[in-house]
């Protein structure tokens, strides 16, 4: 007797094959979404600095033996809800979607490195570095961020001003949006049913 989960996967597998025979190549380059991206910066640091504290704190007093929960952790986590519902209200949320390869491409050209860029990685080891790492992270935040929306001077003051981790935070969220590929296993247990390796 067949195991239901595998009847199922079997089942969703053959569904999966006909919706996808049923698909044009139009409609499945029509019905493509772009990647989107969001990244949370708390703009309080002082506040963000101190959930961390807090959350060390917490992390040793857990990683103690031998003491109850009942010793410091219960009204330790009452201030961290009270911290995050601040640090909430404290947050902007930046959305990233990525433009397509061509835009993004063009960018890449666009913001080519530096000799001394080039020279630096090879110094260091470093593999091939694409574009220049001081006018094209700003640039592909502006290209890329879609809520807020962001000018190239915005970014600029951003990269400027701002402190590095966020301002990397933002910039990996704006790559990794051009970059991350949108595949997924489409079953729970991790495998594709669509690969017909198996």
């Amino acid at each position: 007797m067949a195991d239901t989960k595998q009847v199922k996967q079997a089942q969703a597998k053959k569904d999966q094959g006909t919706t996808a025979k049923k698909r044009t190549m139009s409609s499945i380059i029509r019905d493509k979404k772009p990647n989107t991206k969001t990244v949370d910066i708390v703009l309080d640091s002082d506040l963000a600095n101190e959930i961390q504290l807090k959350e060390q704190e917490k992390a040793q007093m857990q990683s103690r033996r031998g003491r109850s929960l009942a010793d410091g952790i219960a009204p330790l986590e009452l201030e961290l809800d009270a911290l995050y519902e601040l640090a909430v209200e404290a947050a902007v949320t930046f959305t990233f979607r990525d433009p397509g390869r061509k835009p993004f491409d063009d960018l890449v050209l666009q913001h080519p490195p530096t000799t001394e860029q080039k020279e630096r990685v090879a110094e260091l080891g470093g593999g091939i570095l694409e574009f220049n790492i001081d006018t094209f992270p700003p640039a592909l935040m502006a290209l890329t961020a879609s809520d807020p929306k962001m000018t190239l001077g915005q970014a600029e003051t951003i990269f400027d001003e701002w402190g590095s981790g966020d301002a990397e935070t933002l910039f990996a969220a704006a790559l990794m949006v051009c970059k991350e590929r949108t595949s997924i296993p489409l079953s729970q247990n991790g495998t594709d049913p669509t690969d017909n390796s198996s």
